[in-house]
């Protein structure tokens, strides 16, 4: 018996029972096709016009076998084991070339059977014959161009495992399609055997309904196919499953009509897929999204409430829709005017007592009111809204030269008059007849201070007149010892100089922006907070009265409000009389809290002027 080390690969093409060509490849390639320079010239339907049906391969004694779609195989090893093509070429195990074909290999000492249409070639290695053909090297064709592949549907079957250990049988649907096996108790199957890492994953899904395997050599079992199981060892063998490098594990991508077994120990597993249970199938609740709130529109309406506002008027006309459009112009008047009203609140206060007060001549005058306890006069003192009605004029004590007294009681009696008809008061008597000071001195210490009078005149006129009467108090002034008839209202002492002593101070505030636009925030509760700080401010100026009485103006304050309620950027602007006042007003107002407003996205910018007027 020959060496069987010494056998060639040999090939023979049959048809209907006759033996239609035999050839010794040797090294050169084998053409199979419907074309006329084909080593085997098959005409039928799917064969292509020529494919190389086997060629050498590229590791040593090895070759390899290419088939179509309409070309099927039978390839038996030495030891017995069978691969039909028809039957594994559906699971995606088997490599192709460029144009589509199958690629499988066959090895040292494998014989087969090919089908192609009405032919059936069989190859095997024989002893090679004492005469050697010579080789003849065949013009190679062009492949034919690549045809495009459309992607498949997706497959909606879901990986099932059939588990079945000596604690019975059961049937899962792994999460996501993803099984793993280790001897960890998290894994899918949990099998604490051998060498079997804590876990490992065994399959899991690719792209365009693939699954991958990778399997390790501590796990055993196979590919069912027909009934049939053909082991992982046997694909191995065949370079079916490959890996990458030595130690990885066997790597092998099919679809899902591949279904077979794996075991590990005492536990067996059969994997398929299948369309999943009703209870799977149950649609996932859509999570709630939030909306997100709708802001509106910002308008301006602190530029709307100051600008002026023109009158609108609405004629009726009989038509529908002027009607309509009449009812719709009243809404948005009603609706602006309501804007403007909230926004700007006017209040209209009836003028007191004190503000009346206010008006008569200032605190120096109210002290010069006042009679000391040994001067004897009309005992009262009297303020009157009213005119002076009449005023005696006779009665004059004489000076020096009748000429200048005449002419001094006239002017002090005109000057007299509209004295007091400006101010506001009759007279005082704070002298003795025969020329004592009087009011006279008084008045011309209160000229000279600058104090003035209400009326705006400096008291020249009334002290000019006065000097001609001898007497003192206000009937001087008339040029003769008469009394002066007045109609007045009576008001104490201490009414007028608190009236007097207090100084006004006004505040107005403004802001514009989102905050107040949105309603987080209102003008109403910002001007109550800066109320607070109103008496600290006033406080602070009637103290710099009393050094300085004549200082008045406008302080102006700008601060932020924070979203947290506290305040920011506080600067305030004093004018040069008032600028000792900066601390104690930047110390206050930093002092305010507006309270917290969730919604407030960014600070709120406020301005405050404040108004200094000194008593009157």
């Amino acid at each position: 018996m020959a060496d069987a080390r010494k056998k060639i690969l040999a090939i023979a093409a049959m048809r209907e029972g006759k033996v239609i060509t035999k050839l010794l490849p040797g090294e050169r390639e084998i053409t199979l096709g419907s074309g006329y320079n084909n080593s085997i010239s098959v005409e039928a339907p799917g064969i292509p016009e020529s494919i190389v049906l086997i060629k050498t391969g590229e590791e040593k004694e090895t070759w390899d076998l290419r088939l179509s779609d309409a070309m099927d195989a039978q390839i038996t090893s030495l030891n017995g084991s069978k691969l039909k093509f028809s039957d594994l070429k559906g699971l995606g195990i088997f490599n192709t070339d460029d144009d589509g074909n199958y690629v499988l290999k066959v090895n040292y000492g494998d014989q087969g059977v090919v089908t192609a249409g009405h032919f059936v070639i069989h190859f095997g290695f024989i002893d090679p014959p004492k005469v050697v053909e010579k080789k003849v090297q065949p013009k190679k064709k062009a492949p034919p161009g690549k045809q495009k592949q459309t992607p498949s549907p997706p497959d909606k079957r879901m990986l099932k495992l059939s588990i079945e250990d000596p604690d019975g049988r059961r049937d899962i649907f792994p999460n996501a399609g993803i099984m793993t096996i280790g001897q960890a108790d998290y894994n899918t199957i949990c099998v604490k055997v051998g060498k079997l890492p804590r876990i490992h994953t065994l399959l899991e899904p690719e792209q365009d309904n693939k699954y991958i395997l990778r399997l390790i050599p501590e796990i055993k079992g196979g590919v069912e196919v027909k009934g049939s199981v053909i082991p992982f060892a046997t694909l191995i063998e065949r370079n079916l499953l490959k890996q990458e490098k030595p130690g990885d594990p066997y790597i092998w991508v099919f679809d899902r009509s591949v279904s077979g077994v794996f075991t590990v120990g005492n536990t067996e597993v059969f994997f398929s897929f299948a369309e999943p249970p009703a209870e799977i199938l149950k649609p996932k609740p859509k999570p709630v999204v939030s909306k997100p709130k709708l802001k509106p529109s910002v308008y301006n309406w602190k530029i709307f409430a100051a600008r002026p506002h023109e009158v609108t008027a609405f004629h009726a006309i009989r038509r529908e829709d002027s009607r309509f459009n009449m009812l719709l112009g009243i809404g948005l008047a009603a609706a602006l005017l309501m804007g403007a009203v909230t926004d700007r609140l006017i209040l209209v206060v009836k003028e007191s007592k004190t503000q009346m007060l206010r008006s008569a001549p200032s605190a120096r005058v109210v002290q010069l009111a006042e009679t000391p306890p040994s001067a004897s006069g009309m005992g009262e003192e009297i303020v009157s809204d009213m005119p002076v009605a009449e005023m005696a004029t006779s009665g004059g004590v004489a000076g020096d030269s009748d000429a200048p007294v005449a002419a001094g009681a006239a002017e002090g009696a005109d000057a007299a008059s509209d004295v007091l008809s400006s101010i506001g008061f009759a007279a005082y008597g704070t002298g003795a007849a025969g020329g004592g000071a009087g009011f006279i001195g008084d008045l011309q210490s209160a000229a000279s201070s600058g104090t003035g009078l209400s009326s705006g005149q400096s008291g020249q006129d009334l002290i000019a007149g006065a000097g001609g009467g001898g007497s003192g108090g206000i009937g001087g002034l008339a040029g003769g010892g008469g009394g002066v008839a007045a109609t007045a209202g009576t008001v104490s002492a201490s009414d007028m100089q608190a009236a007097h002593q207090a100084a006004q101070v006004t505040f107005s505030a403004s802001a514009s922006g989102e905050a107040i636009d949105l309603g987080y925030r209102n003008m109403s509760d910002i001007r109550r907070k800066i109320n607070i700080i109103k008496m600290r401010v006033q406080t602070a100026y009637e103290s710099l009265l009393r050094s300085n009485p004549g200082a008045s103006g406008t302080i102006t304050i700008n601060f932020s409000i924070t979203p947290g309620g506290s305040v920011t950027g506080v600067s305030v602007s004093c004018p040069g009389p008032l600028a000792s006042l900066q601390g104690t007003v930047t110390s206050a107002v930093s002092s305010l809290n507006f309270g917290p407003a969730p919604e407030q996205t960014g600070n709120l910018p406020v301005t405050v002027p404040f108004s200094l007027v000194p008593p009157q």
